[in-house]
């Protein structure tokens, strides 16, 4: 019982930061009882909807979206620590494997790295770290956001990596949108720009961080002191 209470607080903190981080002006964040519904009322990311779910039985989940009239490209992730096969049978495709996983930031020690790692706070850096990376790193209507924070990591002078933390209630970090350019990767940028992160965050009050990590992000989490709380499978449904 105690480690699905666990669960569900994770994915509660984790699907809040998701939709404060990625909203749009019509996003809404809907709660159907085990399942959770981002809807960003634009496409976002390559999808106009997403489902958060911890109930692997396709039936009940699949048709309380059906409810929604959800027609349009959406997403579907599924919080379990086994592959959810039977949702291949109802024409959802895997889009991705990623893993939920949490830091408790009370135990966590501090370790500044000799690396250049600075938060973005005007619009002229902003719009220069999105030209750099040729998309939107920073969403630069979200820059006075008080508890949104973009950071970008530098060598020589250029950009080489970026991401962004939001604070949730004064005590979750939730870090976000962690990227570093392949050349630069191997040379501990990534590394250097979470600890600076999390660093800011618990002298905000943090206690703990949650995030969602790729496969081959998976392994710096694990270093930084992360701990796996789910897999998630992520699956895509097409119109």
């Amino acid at each position: 019982m105690g480690a699905k209470v666990e669960l569900k607080k994770a994915v509660d903190f984790f699907v809040r930061g998701e939709f404060y981080c990625s909203r749009q002006p019509a996003s809404q964040l809907l709660d159907y009882n085990s399942i959770k519904h981002l809807a960003f009322g634009t496409t976002v990311g390559g999808r106009t909807d997403e489902f958060f779910v911890y109930n692997a039985n396709p039936a009940p989940v699949i048709e309380t979206i059906n409810k929604q009239g959800t027609k349009k490209d959406y997403w579907l992730t599924v919080f379990s620590d086994e592959k959810p096969y039977s949702y291949d049978a109802q024409g959802y495709t895997l889009k991705s494997t990623e893993f939920l996983m949490i830091l408790k930031l009370d135990s966590w020690s501090f370790e500044i790295e000799n690396k250049i790692i600075k938060r973005v706070n005007t619009e002229e850096e902003a719009r220069r770290i999105n030209h750099f990376f040729d998309k939107t790193v920073i969403d630069l209507t979200k820059l006075d956001v008080p508890n949104l924070h973009y950071y970008v990591g530098e060598e020589n002078g250029y950009p080489a990596s970026h991401g962004s933390y939001l604070l949730l209630d004064n005590k979750v970090c939730f870090l976000d949108n962690v990227f570093t350019s392949k050349i630069h990767r191997g040379k501990g940028m990534a590394k250097a720009l979470c600890r600076k992160m999390l660093i800011d965050a618990k002298q905000e009050g943090a206690v703990k961080s949650i995030l969602a990590s790729s496969q081959m992000g998976h392994p710096l989490y694990l270093k930084l002191g992360y701990q796996d709380v789910s897999k998630m499978w992520v699956f895509e449904k097409q119109s």
